[in-house]
């Protein structure tokens, strides 16, 4: 479990990828950095904070995206909870190609 990863899946914006994650039960936001651009934002659980960064390059299949899961000391869950929500709300996307990445942040 790294708490980051890359998925490919057919949404080439940032709306159109809130919007679908907006009807998976979460409630999303898009933000803007100064360092990642705009994303999407999450607190599925208290004290964690899922990431989408919008620099989606091209992939075979689709559009490839990459996130990071950052938690706090706030935070109870355990991260294998965590990843196996994120994970099952990637499923619904549908995303494809999910892998583990180095985490970014």
């Amino acid at each position: 479990m790294t708490g980051a990863y890359a998925f490919v899946c057919g949404y080439s914006s940032t709306e159109a990828l809130h919007a679908r994650l907006n009807q998976l039960g979460w409630q999303w936001r898009i933000g803007d950095s100064y360092w990642y651009g705009d994303y999407l934002a999450s607190v599925p659980f208290p004290g964690v904070r899922i990431r989408i960064v919008d620099f989606p390059s091209r992939a075979e299949n689709g559009w490839r995206y990459e996130s990071d899961i950052g938690i706090t000391k706030e935070c109870k869950t355990p991260m294998r909870e965590i990843d196996a929500a994120y994970r099952a709300m990637l499923s619904q996307i549908p995303a494809q190609d999910v892998q583990e990445i180095e985490w970014f942040d």
